[in-house]
């Protein structure tokens, strides 16, 4: 099959709504030839096809690796690329990638959580400059919800690399789902430091568009507040 005819093809398979019918017929590709048309899904016009690219970076990376780590190691080397200024690109939906393919993947997570952790961060002060700060506020979503998926698995590891030392900047964005994720990311960390914070957010009724395991969920920031305090109680 030529490159064009198999993406293409992953393009037709994303468009399934149902997530579990994707996954079972990507198995029937070599998980290397997957790659390149799950990058440019990336950044397809259509969120059903954005969204399940991320679930589907999330079965194809962890096999990969699984049967070769450094073959794994070579494709987070690239999502870091595409992060990279020099790159000439913006990286639309690796964040989200990364933390899809590190929640299902040990090793992975251990070797590159501080790199996605490292996109809140500023550059600080000389010789301690680890920050690789994302600016976007769409680049900050897909990271806040690269990091929620992570916490799902790998709590220890975000924590570990001070995830908290930044967050309270999401808080006051002036987008919605920005405010909305950080809250969930607190809740789901167990960041009492930030109660007071998100406190502040229970009756901010700005919408919120969540995608998990192939389905989305439309709420609120307040709903999101809610949540988190109740996990931080």
């Amino acid at each position: 099959m030529s490159r064009l005819k198999l993406k293409r093809e992953i393009v037709r398979l994303l468009q399934y709504p149902e997530l579990n019918v994707i996954l079972k017929n990507l198995k029937k590709f070599s998980s290397k030839k997957l790659l390149s048309p799950l990058f440019s899904c990336l950044c397809h016009h259509e969120e059903t096809v954005r969204w399940h690219s991320v679930s589907a970076f999330g079965y194809v990376v962890p096999a990969i690796a699984r049967n070769n780590i450094e073959d794994g190691r070579i494709v987070m080397r690239r999502f870091l690329w595409m992060l990279n200024d020099e790159s000439g690109g913006i990286g639309w939906g690796v964040p989200e990638a990364m933390g899809e393919v590190m929640s299902e993947h040990e090793t992975l997570a251990r070797e590159y959580a501080h790199m996605l952790v490292s996109y809140t961060l500023g550059d600080g002060p000389e010789l301690y400059q680890d920050g690789n700060f994302l600016e976007m506020p769409t680049m900050q979503q897909g990271l806040l919800w690269g990091l929620c998926r992570m916490a799902d698995q790998h709590k220890d590891k975000l924590i570990k690399n001070r995830v908290d030392s930044n967050l309270n900047y999401y808080f006051s964005s002036a987008h919605s789902q920005v405010r909305g994720l950080a809250c969930r990311l607190s809740g789901m960390l167990g960041l009492s430091s930030f109660k007071t914070m998100i406190a502040t957010l229970e009756n901010d009724h700005h919408p919120v568009r969540l995608y998990q395991a192939g389905d989305f969920l439309d709420c609120r920031v307040s709903d999101l507040a809610r949540q988190a305090l109740t996990c931080l109680d």
